[in-house]
């Protein structure tokens, strides 16, 4: 059974989607463990806030293997009920061909969004599934699905991140762990993403983190009325919709 105390952990919390999580959760009553580079940048009066009391912070660089593997090991007495994965490497500013991405660049990128972001899975299901049903939600995007030009390692990071993922969900049953995978249908407002965009950049049909914070919200409360685990594109309103993915090779077959 699910312990009342225990974590939801997350990734990428130091600031866009993930700090939006964060606070989110914390505002709610849960009790968090952000992991990131660098330290959340929390609102200047949130020392003084009730929810300051529910979130703690260790730095991590997912683009690091050993460390991944040693931060999950120090964790061994904190029962931990959801995971939560927003971390994120766009890798290079502008978009550029795959003939053209340096050996590192896809090292970086790759090892950030999907390797590091595996280790820590696979560390920690056995804390998930302890606290059954435990719970993964991952942000993923349109380009594990449909990859686009010029964002080749981009691409690869979040299609190996989201399969991993899927496997994951195939060897558990529902009762021990539910995977949910958010693909968000339009652009999100980052501080990542205003860097990489023009000074003059019209950003007026971006959206808020907030609302896929709220999304977040409500998979990982304790429910009787629990969304079903999958894929789910995420609508500006925040609304879901299912994301079939085919379990055999025949499912694929009958789409095409």
């Amino acid at each position: 059974m699910s312990d009342p105390a225990a974590r939801v952990l997350l990734t990428g919390a130091s600031q866009g989607i993930g700090k939006a999580v964060l606070l989110e959760l914390a505002r709610c009553g849960h009790f968090l463990l952000g992991v990131s580079r660098t330290p959340p940048e929390l609102p200047i009066d949130f020392d003084r806030s009730p929810e300051s009391d529910h979130i703690a912070w260790k730095p991590l660089d997912l683009s690091n293997v050993a460390a991944v593997a040693q931060f999950a090991s120090s964790l061994e007495s904190m029962p931990v009920r959801a995971l939560i994965l927003c971390a994120v490497d766009y890798g290079a500013n502008g978009r550029h061909p795959a003939s053209t991405t340096p050996g590192q660049e896809w090292q970086q990128v790759i090892t950030t969004n999907c390797v590091g972001q595996c280790v820590l899975v696979s560390c920690l299901l056995p804390k998930l599934t302890a606290n059954s049903p435990g719970i993964i939600v991952n942000i993923s995007s349109d380009v594990a699905l449909l990859p686009a030009p010029g964002r080749a390692a981009y691409a690869a990071s979040k299609a190996g991140l989201h399969a991993m993922l899927r496997a994951v969900a195939a060897e558990h049953s529902v009762a021990e762990l539910q995977v949910y995978q958010l693909i968000p249908t339009f652009q999100l407002l980052t501080r990542g993403i205003r860097r990489r965009r023009p000074v003059d950049f019209d950003f007026s049909s971006y959206g808020d983190p907030a609302i896929l914070a709220r999304v977040v919200r409500q998979l990982v409360a304790v429910s009787a009325d629990s969304i079903e685990p999958g894929a789910y594109l995420v609508g500006r309103d925040g609304a879901l919709i299912a994301c079939p993915e085919a379990t055999r090779l025949e499912d694929q077959e009958r789409r095409i």
